[in-house]
């Protein structure tokens, strides 16, 4: 996930303030602007919503979705880091991040607690690959 550089300094922009003004106005230093963007790389999640409210935009507006997960944008558009959805679900942060990342799928107790914090349909959370806890491989229905 990268920051949108053009649209952020658009906006900045079409405020007509400097970057030390954008700045002051999210609680960071001038720096930290410049650099989101020069490098597109993203501000923390807090922080990226407070960009967001600042312009009056959806967070997704400014960033670039890419290949980013839609575990990921959810979690980033809540202005969560992944340690705090791994406490959410009651799992390890790598544990978390091995999911959101794609490296294992989406436990299907995890369904339910995702849709409510992200207040989302259930079937977003399942359009994603879904690994069923209930069947351990012991003996399934056949077909």
């Amino acid at each position: 996930m990268r920051i949108r550089r053009g649209r952020l300094r658009k906006l900045r922009l079409s405020r007509g303030w400097t970057q030390g003004e954008l700045a002051v106005q999210v609680g960071c230093s001038r720096s930290a602007v410049s650099t989101w963007e020069t490098t597109g790389r993203p501000p923390r999640p807090n922080r990226l919503q407070r960009l967001a409210r600042v312009f009056g935009v959806p967070v997704g507006y400014l960033i670039e979705s890419g290949h980013s997960s839609i575990l990921r944008r959810l979690r980033t558009s809540a202005g969560l880091l992944q340690r705090d959805v791994a406490r959410l679900l009651k799992v390890c942060a790598s544990t978390y991040c091995d999911v959101e990342t794609g490296r294992q799928e989406v436990p299907e107790r995890w369904v339910p607690i995702l849709s409510e914090r992200y207040d989302v349909a259930p079937d977003i959370i399942r359009g994603l690959p879904v690994r069923d806890e209930s069947n351990n491989g012991g003996g399934g229905t056949g077909s």
